[in-house]
């Protein structure tokens, strides 16, 4: 299917056979803003930071000025704005005021940022939350979701589609009940569990596969994972523009899952610290630096598959997981049609390979 609007990109939604499969055709979407977040202390990140610079370094030092009290647009630019709220933070916490975000602001800013603000103790001052909650114990739960990486919140005290999106993020990467409600698990979580860094450097298959295995269960959803509402990678509200399938009404802008690319750019995300395509279709994703196209004969756990016309022409992909024990049969992990949820299932072949690294 051609893209809806010329002037919108389009993302992932095809499934593997496009004419027997559920919710066929591509959707279209305005890109996101702001590069993926790249930890400061990365080796990917240069040793000072300043004005000028446009990355993911960007984004995620915005992020962390925000959870300080700044209040930026985070877009990954590093502007006059930024640099006015980086000079305030190093005055605040007794740095040299240049604007200058080396290795000394960067350490001031990381534990800053993880310590939630408000005084608001999710555990003992506030109920059960969940959509459509609001205040301030939402506020210091965006906050915290912030600090493990599980979504790319503004902290508005809204508990909103990303806010859902973050918490279900959480749960997956903890072994919780996916299910965006933040109870007693939730909480005990939060506070019990000491924030790392995404993943970065060479891509670990085994890291990729566990983030995948978290997502079993989670329902296929026409646009889900796409960030469609800036949520950042991971399961999503979908949308219902341009949805054919024939489960109706459109369940999919009602529904909190991920498509068959939201799921893999979900793994690679989480597993990986990789955003695959920042978000796109399938075909957008074979175009991603990251990947590396491969014989099907070189497919080892951890590489990606495409169903299409051609390699750079997709509708549908999975994620190899490797020969089961078990069985002895080569597995795939897979978000495959609206009406079913992520499984894990005998691989299926004859598509596109490609290797993603680093």
């Amino acid at each position: 299917m051609k893209t809806l609007l010329p002037t919108r990109r389009r993302l992932s939604l095809g499934l593997a056979l496009a004419a027997a499969l559920t919710g066929v055709g591509a959707y279209t979407a305005s890109a996101a803003t702001a590069p993926a977040p790249i930890p400061l202390t990365s080796a990917a990140c240069p040793a000072n930071i300043q004005q000028g610079e446009a990355d993911g370094c960007v984004t995620q030092l915005q992020l962390e000025l925000n959870l300080t009290g700044a209040h930026l647009t985070v877009d990954g630019q590093f502007g006059q704005a930024t640099d006015t709220a980086v000079r305030a933070f190093q005055s605040a916490h007794q740095l040299t005021a240049d604007g200058i975000v080396g290795p000394a602001t960067k350490a001031a800013l990381d534990k800053a940022a993880t310590t939630p603000s408000g005084g608001v103790d999710l555990r003992t001052q506030c109920g059960t939350l969940q959509t459509g909650a609001g205040g301030q114990c939402v506020s210091t739960l965006q906050t915290m979701l912030n600090t493990f990486n599980a979504g790319r919140l503004t902290v508005d005290g809204q508990f909103g589609p990303a806010t859902d999106t973050a918490v279900r993020n959480f749960q997956a990467a903890h072994a919780l009940t996916i299910d965006g409600i933040v109870g007693t698990g939730v909480k005990t979580a939060l506070y019990g569990s000491t924030p790392a860094p995404l993943p970065s450097g060479p891509v670990n298959s085994a890291k990729v596969l566990n983030a995948a295995k978290s997502y079993l269960g989670v329902p296929y959803v026409w646009g889900g994972g796409h960030s469609l509402r800036g949520e950042g990678p991971g399961p999503s509200l979908g949308t219902c523009d341009g949805y054919t399938g024939s489960i109706q009404p459109c369940p999919a802008n009602t529904t909190v899952g991920v498509d068959c690319s939201g799921f893999v750019r979900a793994a690679f995300w989480f597993g990986a610290g990789l955003d695959l395509a920042n978000g796109g279709d399938t075909t957008e994703q074979t175009l991603d630096k990251h990947l590396t196209p491969i014989a099907e004969a070189q497919r080892r756990p951890g590489d990606v598959e495409y169903f299409g016309a051609n390699a750079h022409n997709t509708t549908h992909v999975v994620l190899y997981a490797g020969t089961d024990p078990a069985t002895g049969a080569d597995m795939m992990y897979e978000a495959k049609e609206t009406g079913t949820d992520v499984h894990y299932v005998t691989l299926r072949t004859g598509g596109y390979w490609y290797h993603v690294t680093a």
